[in-house]
């Protein structure tokens, strides 16, 4: 009864219990799924697939759950390509291993979104063993999917000596990295394998090739070949959208290399190359700049330079004002001298010296494989305003003005004389989002101080510029410029004739306080303090008084105080601070 009892028992258990589902068969690496021959394709499901203890976890295409395997036995030469195509919910992530002796190592790997592509590949030893590992990525859901692989042998121009000859430009060529062997290059993050082709320089000195690779990331690189050595001229790395353009000066008829690849975890495939001449670059003496100046645009690849041409005049001075967006450049050239040069923006003049004169040249040039850059050059005879110490403006004074930084009038100039030490106050009123500012100068160029609404300094006896400034290309508008000129001065302050003194209490005492130079007007506030013997000086009183006047004060009670005296300023003089003077209030010691 009891050997019954418990058959019972055990035989409900085993109805309540759900059945397991069972793992892939070739859910581990001792059972992986031979592939037998090229090209292979199979069906597969990470479906309730498990990852063994001893599974390799770290890669360079992240963690993978719910593993899968496959094998190749004794590979022959090629490459061998895997392309996994993931149905529904599954992000696939596939790696391929070398079969060592004593353990495995990763060759290649890659991962997709959510039903997407994997493309794997390595160049195969011949002999040696590799095992195909498909997953999920970790956290993702499970599901089908399909592989296929594939043995490609290298391309035709796999080798730098096979490049593929491209004739006349323009010309655009097909082609693909599958199979292709190691180049030892690496830059702009290329993978290292690749394909070849060559063209020769065309009649206009400038190149322009265009790669498109789709959604993988590809690399383009060009070479320079002279006398069998070969030069990189530079790479270029495809963007977002999978397409990169590298232009590059040529020399007609020389010969040049492409080096199409992929980015280091890119998957190898398809792309589209096109090689076409640029815009020949611009010579000497180039277009005579029209009088009002110019706006033009230059391009990093299809039209890197415009040249204008000015003829300036011995001894006279000129402006020159440049302005670009993004940011272009500029230089003022004489011959294969550089005169003057602005990066994305800039102002100057320009005064021909005893042997200049006659035709000068602004070349503006874009940074290499840069788009669109529009810009506004002007070259003009300098005004008044612009040259040397500019136009007088006297103190009390104000100067209406105007700049037009989007033209070539970017700076006014005006000078003042201090013939004393004095306080000098500008003041720059400027309409809304109007970017003037002041610049305070000495006659000899050194900046003392800038600001955008104003500026305060003492100046010593001399003569003094003032610039006012804006960016080239930005707004323009009109102004009022203030000067206001008030001479320095000293201030002293005595309690009874002398600096310190004693007096017994309920003694009275005069204050009186001296303003050098001597001002008429104004007055003096006088601070006085008292002296605690826990805590220091603290402020007792403040009494202001006119210029001149002396003060009757009695100290209210024993002890040490002190006096300050503080000129607060007239129109024509400046404020100053003097030193204290003491008085001590006691009875006289027995």
């Amino acid at each position: 009864m009891k050997v019954l009892l418990t058959a019972l028992v055990a035989l409900a258990f085993a109805f309540a219990a759900p059945a397991l589902a069972a793992p892939p068969p070739n859910d581990n690496r001792a059972d992986a799924q031979l592939l037998p021959s090229f090209p292979a394709s199979t069906h597969g499901t990470t479906v309730d697939a498990t990852v063994e203890r001893l599974d390799p976890q770290v890669s360079k295409c992240g963690r993978v759950d719910a593993t899968v395997w496959y094998r190749i036995d004794a590979a022959p030469d090629g490459t061998i390509v895997a392309t996994v195509q993931a149905s529904g919910p599954l992000a696939p992530v596939v790696r391929i291993y070398r079969r060592n002796p004593s353990n495995i190592s990763e060759v290649s790997c890659g991962t997709a979104k959510a039903g997407g592509k994997v493309v794997t590949s390595v160049a195969a030893v011949r002999g040696a063993g590799y095992l195909i590992l498909v997953g999920r990525r970790s956290g993702a859901p499970s599901g089908e999917f399909d592989l296929r692989a594939d043995l490609v042998l290298p391309p035709d121009n796999d080798e730098r000596g096979q490049a593929a000859l491209v004739g006349r430009l323009p010309a655009t060529r097909r082609g693909t990295t599958l199979g292709a062997t190691s180049d030892d290059y690496s830059h702009c993050r290329m993978s290292g394998a690749g394909v070849w082709y060559r063209f020769r320089g065309p009649a206009t000195g400038r190149a322009i090739v265009q790669l498109a690779v789709g959604r993988r990331n590809g690399v383009v690189a060009a070479f320079h070949r002279v006398r069998g050595d070969v030069g990189e001229i530079g790479c270029e790395e495809t963007n977002g959208h999978g397409s990169a353009v590298l232009g590059f000066a040529t020399k007609p008829g020389d010969v040049y290399l492409l080096l199409v690849g992929d980015r280091v975890g890119s998957s190898p495939g398809e792309f589209t190359l096109t090689i076409r001449g640029g815009e020949a670059p611009e010579q000497l003496p180039g277009r005579a700049l029209p009088s009002g100046g110019t706006r033009g645009s230059v391009d990093g690849l299809t039209d890197v330079n415009d040249i204008w041409s000015v003829r300036l005049g011995q001894g006279r001075t000129y402006r020159i004002s440049f302005s670009s967006a993004p940011c272009a450049r500029a230089r003022l050239r004489r011959g294969n001298s550089t005169l003057r040069s602005f990066d994305c923006r800039g102002y100057t003049t320009f005064t021909p010296g005893p042997d200049g004169g006659g035709r000068y040249a602004v070349e503006v040039e874009a940074p290499p494989n840069t788009h669109r850059e529009n810009y506004r050059l002007q070259v003009v005879a300098a005004g008044a305003d612009d040259l040397g110490v500019g136009i007088e403006l006297t103190a009390g004074s104000t100067r209406r003005g105007r700049l037009s930084p989007r033209s070539v009038d970017v700076v006014d100039l005006y000078h003042f004389d201090v013939t004393r030490p004095s306080e000098a106050r500008l003041r720059l009123v400027r309409g809304a989002g109007r970017s003037f500012a002041l610049v305070l100068l000495t006659d000899s160029g050194t900046r003392l101080a800038s600001g955008e609404t104003g500026v305060r300094r003492r100046l010593a006896r001399g003569r003094y510029v003032i610039a006012v400034e804006a960016p080239p290309g930005t707004s323009s508008g009109v102004y009022r410029l203030t000067l206001h000129l008030r001479s320095l001065t000293s201030t002293s302050v005595l309690v009874s004739g002398t600096s310190s003194t004693e007096v017994a209490p309920g003694t009275t005492v005069s204050i009186s306080c001296a303003i050098s130079p001597a001002t008429s007007g104004g007055r003096i506030e006088l601070e006085i303090d008292r002296f605690d013997t826990l805590t220091g000086w603290e402020f007792q009183r403040l009494m202001r008084v006119p210029v001149g006047a002396t003060v009757s004060w009695r100290p209210p009670a024993a002890g040490r105080w002190r006096v300050r005296a503080r000129f607060l300023g007239t129109r024509e003089s400046a404020p100053s601070r003097s030193g204290y003077a003491y008085v001590l209030v006691a009875k006289p010691l027995r």
